[in-house]
């Protein structure tokens, strides 16, 4: 079944992917069946998979700005950890 996000939802499942929940951890907050989200999750052009990729990458950015700005601050452990993120992706 291919199921269109409320706006709700949609911030919900930005939200999952902020904090890369599983399916099973998925299904439970949304109340919707597992092999519906793990479909989705298996679909690129869900409005799931978009909705919770967002939600992943910025969590990732946000991070990472945070860190940045910490080591110009001087924070070398923030610079360790970034530039750790930044291999981490490579």
């Amino acid at each position: 079944m291919v199921r269109t996000l409320t706006e709700k939802e949609r911030e919900q499942v930005i939200n999952l992917g902020a904090l890369e929940y599983s399916a099973e951890h998925c299904s439970a907050v949304l109340g919707w069946p597992l092999k519906e989200i793990q479909s989705a999750f298996k679909d690129q052009n869900s409005d799931f998979f978009q909705a919770y990729e967002s939600g992943r990458l910025k969590s990732e950015y946000v991070i990472d700005l945070k860190l940045f700005e910490q080591a110009q601050a001087g924070d070398i452990k923030s610079l360790d950890k970034l530039e750790f993120r930044k291999r981490k992706r490579k």
